[in-house]
């Protein structure tokens, strides 16, 4: 393959990453941010909140019998059981994504340190290595705090 059109197909793959990684990150984020529930004065008569800071829910507020609750109860199991399978789908796919974006990350920086005679290239290896330690280390400060 041509080394201009390789570049091409390399860069076209890098960019197609990011922009799948930011759909990707866009989507969790999203997701996280719709258990978030912001505190605030409850107007006089609001149902308070529950122990864990949230609003009761909108049918708990509606003071179902106990057979509506049971009802409700075995929907929400399903529902659970629902989300639950979506999260497991999409770990997998999250997986089989970053494997995709690592192959890529890591042809591209092959591809580049081929560029440099052999003294360059090995510098510029061990820069990524260093940068990639670094990073790792980050992730691993932001998990611990977590």
């Amino acid at each position: 393959m041509e080394q201009g059109s390789r570049t091409k197909l390399v860069a076209a793959l890098v960019l197609a990453s990011v922009f799948g990684s930011g759909i990707l990150l866009g989507y969790a984020a999203d997701r996280g941010a719709a258990g978030v529930v912001i505190a605030s004065e409850a107007p006089a008569g609001a149902p308070a909140p529950t122990e864990r800071g949230r609003r009761a829910p909108v049918y708990e507020q509606m003071n179902p019998t106990l057979e509506q609750r049971a009802l409700i109860d075995s929907i929400l199991r399903v529902h659970r059981d629902e989300m639950n399978r979506l999260h497991a789908e999409f770990d997998v796919v999250q997986e089989e994504y970053q494997d995709s974006y690592d192959a890529v990350i890591q042809d591209t920086r092959v591809s580049i340190a081929a560029v440099f005679p052999s003294e360059q290239a090995a510098d510029y290896r061990r820069r990524l290595a260093e940068d990639d330690q670094r990073r790792a280390a980050e992730r691993a400060s932001k998990d611990r705090r977590k």
